[in-house]
């Protein structure tokens, strides 16, 4: 299954590339200005930083994040990183989940890992959202895993989790969407279904 950036977020790779352009023309004043020395170690810095940012948001954009239930495990191919494949015995299990706070409920499909495994890269998108929201996911310190959220990608719970389950092993538990609820939604905000 491949997990495009939603429509709206399709803009931010857009307007990062932009940001980068900006950055290019404006170093040769900086570094010929009354501060160059400090002015250009700066811009140097923030260069840096804004190409990795670019480069991730762009490699999302054209090389979307895809996700594959194989017989060896979890097949996951991140923007701009190897496939890798998570083991089955790496898993602990997958599930729908619904978290509701500051009055927006949203959905996510979770995948655990398995105590002591370590797949993927702990800065991609998928494990930090899950280091987010470990805690309100009731998820104990140090949990590792994925969190593919339907706000940022154009996600099929049910199908991934059906995928998912028709080849994992019977020691990997798989539950359906919103199988697990966490946080309470204010009233007048309805859960999915």
């Amino acid at each position: 299954m491949t997990l495009r950036l939603r429509g709206k977020l399709q803009w931010v790779p857009v307007g990062a590339v932009i940001v980068l352009a900006a950055w290019v023309v404006a170093i040769p004043p900086v570094m010929h200005g009354a501060y160059g020395a400090i002015g250009g170690t700066l811009m140097v810095i923030a260069g840096v930083l804004l190409a990795v940012f670019t480069v991730t948001f762009v490699g999302y954009l054209v090389r979307p994040l895809r996700i594959e239930a194989r017989e060896a495990g979890l097949t996951v191919r991140l923007p701009t990183w190897p496939t890798r494949t998570v083991p089955w015995a790496a898993l602990a299990g997958v599930s729908g989940v619904v978290v509701a706070s500051g009055g927006r409920t949203r959905s996510y499909v979770v995948v655990d890992f398995a105590p002591g495994a370590d797949a993927l890269p702990g800065l991609c998108r998928p494990r930090s959202m899950y280091r987010r929201l470990g805690p309100a996911m009731e998820r104990g310190e140090g949990a590792k895993g994925l969190c593919l959220e339907e706000e940022v990608f154009v996600l099929d719970p049910a199908g991934l989790l059906a995928a998912i389950g028709r080849c994992a092993p019977a020691g990997v538990p798989v539950s359906g969407p919103h199988a697990e609820s966490y946080g309470t939604p204010e009233p007048g905000s309805a859960r999915p279904a």
